[in-house]
């Protein structure tokens, strides 16, 4: 099983949303390389990349205004 992770993709169900898209192309590529290498997971553009990386982070990074005051 591998699992592919991508954000805004310029696809027709995209067509009414003004945001920054991923050409389809790119994220064919990047999964078909991804299930040749063996990827269990595919992070398909660099919106995913950073995305894991933060959820990754401590939480007090995400959220400084949520640590106590010393």
């Amino acid at each position: 099983m591998t699992g592919l992770h991508l954000a805004s993709t310029d696809t027709d169900m995209m067509a009414g949303w003004d945001v920054e898209k991923n050409d389809p192309a790119d994220v064919v590529r990047a999964a078909l390389d991804g299930i040749e290498a063996g990827k269990m997971e595919i992070l398909a553009d660099n919106s995913c990349v950073q995305l894991k990386a933060a959820l990754s982070a401590d939480p007090s990074v995400l959220h400084p205004q949520a640590v106590p005051a010393a």
